[in-house]
């Protein structure tokens, strides 16, 4: 009996100390991972109000919000403009009015016009004239009953004739004489008036004028406005304008209003504002049944995101410990681990999170913080 005992004796003595500190490290291990683990009563869930969502790749989004104007979209207006002096005769349409591209708006009597017209005149007569007068010589000559002398000289006056019809019909349709007008003026008998149709169609936006007022060439006298889509000035911070693209879609909500307008980014302005340090951003916005009208202010949201797909967090799932980014990944219900993550920029109070999780997982996204000071106390009672 005592042999034995001193052979088992001598076996606990002569035990390697590799195996030893294989044998510590292994404890060490498993220490370490029970301090990172916490486990939760179903009360205590229920009182800090735990939840847990499985991770799945989101589309990752951005929004940028800025309070803006809205305004005429300046490349779908027209201005109407007299090319010549005159004055005021008569008015078709009065402000707000629908107009249809070529809608008569405004006539005007000219002096000027009517001096150019009679011009006209005049030159389509001699031009008649002189033609008649070539064509019946150039018969003559191939019968040689008058000299080529004189067929080219009928033929000089009728170019002649010909280069002065030319620039008066010019001088007219410079003066904003449609072609079929300068056409009817031969069989018309009233001259010298002008009558302003319009360019596009649209919105009569402004008309300052009256009926018998005289006008200078170049005066505006109505502007046209196609508003079924209109501007939404916004301005962005230095800071977030390089999240910004033109062709980014955009929502807009009047102030005091519920209803949601589209539109698009149109324009980033190449310039920043030095006492404000913000950049001009332009939206085009469809303006759905004439309700948007320029001036109203109204709050902008711009979709800035990227669309790549990534594994979203709200903010307060991530904690902070010691310098480390830190979530609770749920092993089963009642047993959470915590686990170090690296995450990327936060945008709409979402982080994506780029190490240290995957798809699947399942993550405490509400009551983060509770579960890290329960792992904290639970550190401090080992201790």
């Amino acid at each position: 009996m005592n042999i034995l005992i001193s052979l088992l004796s001598l076996l606990i003595i002569s035990t390697p100390p590799a195996v030893a500190e294989e044998n510590n490290h292994a404890q060490v291990a498993d220490h370490q991972e029970q301090a990172d683990e916490v486990h939760l009563t179903a009360e205590q869930i229920r009182q800090i109000g735990l939840k847990v969502e499985t991770l799945k790749p989101q589309p990752d989004t951005e929004l940028i919000r800025a309070p803006g104007t809205v305004a005429f979209n300046a490349y779908r207006l027209a201005d109407i403009t007299s090319l010549v002096d005159g004055v005021i005769h008569a008015r078709y349409v009065r402000l707000g009015d629908r107009v249809r591209q070529g809608q008569r708006l405004v006539t005007l009597i000219s002096t000027a016009l009517a001096q150019a017209e009679a011009g006209f005149l005049r030159a389509e007569a001699e031009h008649r004239k002189s033609k008649q007068d070539w064509v019946r010589l150039k018969g003559l000559a191939e019968q040689k009953i008058v000299s080529q002398a004189r067929l080219q000289q009928a033929e000089s006056v009728h170019q002649s004739n010909h280069a002065a019809l030319a620039a008066a019909r010019a001088t007219l349709a410079s003066y904003g004489l449609r072609g079929r007008d300068i056409d009817a003026l031969i069989k018309q008998s009233d001259y010298g008036q002008l009558t302003l149709r319009a360019s596009r169609s649209g919105t009569i936006v402004a008309d300052d004028f009256r009926l018998g007022q005289h006008i200078a060439a170049g005066t505006p006298l109505i502007q046209i406005a196609d508003d079924r889509t209109l501007w939404v000035e916004v301005r962005i911070p230095a800071t977030q304008l390089f999240s910004i693209k033109v062709g980014q879609a955009a929502s807009i909500i009047p102030k005091g209003g519920n209803r949601h307008y589209t539109g698009k980014v149109v324009n980033i302005h190449p310039q920043l504002d030095t006492a404000t340090r913000t950049a001009g951003v332009r939206l085009e916005v469809k303006n759905v049944d004439a309700a948007l009208h320029p001036g109203m202010f109204v709050e902008a949201t711009i979709d800035a995101g990227t669309g790549k797909k990534a594994l979203l967090l709200p903010r307060e799932a991530i904690q902070r410990q010691g310098g480390k980014l830190v979530v609770f990944v749920e092993k089963q219900p009642g047993h959470y681990k915590r686990r170090e993550v690296r995450v990327g920029a936060a945008s709409m109070g979402r982080i994506p999170v780029l190490e240290g999780l995957k798809a699947g997982d399942r993550v405490v996204t509400a009551g983060a913080f509770a579960v890290a000071s329960e792992l904290a106390k639970a550190g401090f009672a080992e201790e």
